[in-house]
C-alpha cells in the first residue's frame, strides 16, 4: 500500500464564511478557493424539485419561518429573491467538478428518485456522490 495518499479538499456547502452556504456564490468560491468538489444539501419542495437547502425551513438562513415541503419552487424563488437554487442551477455552475449531495433528514424514496433522475438527465451522474 502507497503509504502517501491523495487527499481531497471537499468545499461544504460551498464556501460559507464567504457567501451563504448552499447558494450558487457559495458553490463558486468553494470551487475558485480550490476544492477539488463541493458538497451541498438538497431538499424538494412541495412540487417536487430539487433544490439547495440544509434545513428544512427557510428560518435560519432566510428568516422565514416556512418548511420547504409546504413551499411550491416559484415561493421558494419569490421568497429568497432567486438565493434558493435548484438542482439543475448547482450542477450547471459546478460544470465538469464532482460533487456531494447530501439528503438529509428522512429523504423519501420519490424525492431520492427525483434527485437521481435529475442528476442523470444533467449527464453528471458520472461526477455525483450521495450521502444521506
Amino acid at each position: 500500500m502507497n503509504p502517501l495518499r491523495t487527499v481531497t479538499a471537499v468545499a461544504h456547502r460551498g464556501a460559507p464564511y464567504r457567501h451563504r452556504e448552499n447558494t450558487l456564490d457559495s458553490l463558486r468560491a468553494g470551487l475558485a478557493l480550490g476544492a477539488d468538489a463541493v458538497e451541498f444539501d438538497v431538499r424538494t419542495t412541495r412540487d417536487g424539485v430539487p433544490v439547495l437547502l440544509h434545513d428544512s425551513t427557510l428560518k435560519r438562513l432566510w428568516e422565514l419561518d416556512r418548511p420547504l415541503a409546504a413551499l411550491s419552487a416559484a415561493e421558494v424563488r419569490g421568497l429568497t429573491a432567486d438565493g434558493v437554487p435548484t438542482l439543475a442551477e448547482a450542477l450547471a455552475v459546478t460544470g465538469a467538478s464532482r460533487v456531494m449531495i447530501d439528503l438529509p433528514g428522512a429523504a423519501d424514496r420519490r424525492a431520492i428518485r427525483q434527485v437521481v433522475g435529475l442528476v442523470q438527465e444533467c449527464g453528471a451522474q458520472e461526477r455525483v456522490y450521495y450521502s444521506a
